[in-house]
């Protein structure tokens, strides 16, 4: 049993670990597209250093249940985001009239809807026992099951901006 002290402590070290880890592959994207991969490379290898910080501390956190709750812990989670935290987001950056982030919080608020529906069909699969594959548009986070569509029903790629989540 944690503390609410610990609780928040962990917490809080969490966040900065896997902002850190994010923060750190798009450090690397970045030198790889100006022509520095050993800049990259080391971008790399300590955003994975990050993330193994990022899932240690989140041990200490009853965070994950078991694989039979998780996925209505997820959807509980997605729906949340989707139906509270994106809409306040998108007042803020209508009222900025900030037309950029208006854009990307739409298409991420419609991505966050759909895994939340991704979600609920998970419940009814493992019932099943059916197993699917997953494609994840990289331009705005849509997840499509079983193939990538030939364009993003979220932004309109095309399915080459689709990538196979193994």
């Amino acid at each position: 049993m944690m503390t609410r002290q610990r609780t928040a402590l962990m917490t809080e070290a969490f966040l900065g670990e896997a902002r850190a880890h994010f923060r750190l592959l798009a450090y690397a994207q970045r030198g790889d597209e100006e022509g520095y991969p050993q800049l990259a490379r080391l971008f790399r290898a300590i955003a994975e250093a990050e993330r193994v910080h990022a899932r240690n501390h989140a041990s200490f956190l009853d965070s994950v249940g078991s694989t039979q709750k998780n996925p209505q812990a997820a959807f509980h989670s997605e729906t949340f985001v989707n139906g509270v935290a994106y809409p306040r987001l998108l007042r803020e950056a209508w009222a900025l009239d900030d037309k950029a982030a208006i854009w990307y919080l739409t298409a991420a608020r419609n991505a966050e809807e759909r895994h939340a529906k991704l979600y609920k069909m998970a419940l009814q699969h493992m019932v099943a026992d059916r197993l699917s594959v997953y494609f994840v548009c990289e331009n705005c986070g849509w997840v499509a099951e079983d193939a990538a569509p030939d364009l993003c029903p979220n932004c309109g790629k095309p399915a080459a901006s689709f990538r196979r989540v193994p």
